[in-house]
């Protein structure tokens, strides 16, 4: 199976209030930048787990070159399920936002899966529709009360 390991989107307990908002969070890297800064928001989710989307802030070693990495700081800060999205600003490569769950277990090499924009014909549109609906675009806007 193609993404192994990769968890479905959970519901979030309060989009508009994230549990951290970290606009300039440091992650360590193994490559030969060694790091970089990013923004961090994480929610509490409805699956005991919690939500984390990353955004690229063009700011040392890439989110997706340090996807590893930043995996397993946040999995040891927040046990359970965790559920790690790469987010890429619009005009950072795109006209648009993009959405990317990332899954990096102890071991292996990362995995990713689009969330969102995905063309109508692939098999998870609807269920990603529906969630960036409920969730998604929320989720991007949000900041800590």
């Amino acid at each position: 199976m193609p993404h192994s390991g990769l968890l479905p989107l959970p519901g979030v307990l309060d989009p508009h209030n994230p549990l951290v908002d970290e606009p300039t969070w440091t992650y360590p890297s193994t490559c030969a930048g060694g790091g970089g800064v990013a923004r961090l928001r994480v929610w509490p989710t409805d699956q005991n787990g919690h939500l984390a989307i990353v955004t690229e802030k063009s700011m040392g070693v890439s989110i997706t070159n340090a996807a590893e990495d930043i995996y397993t700081k946040l999995a040891a800060a927040h046990p359970g399920p965790l559920i790690v999205l790469e987010h890429w600003p619009a005009g950072d490569g795109a006209p648009y936002d993009r959405l990317d769950q990332v899954h990096a277990p102890q071991g292996a090499g990362p995995l990713w899966l689009a969330i969102w924009p995905v063309p109508p014909e692939n098999p998870r549109f609807n269920a990603h529709e529906e969630w960036m609906h409920a969730f998604g675009t929320t989720l991007l806007t949000a900041r800590r009360a």
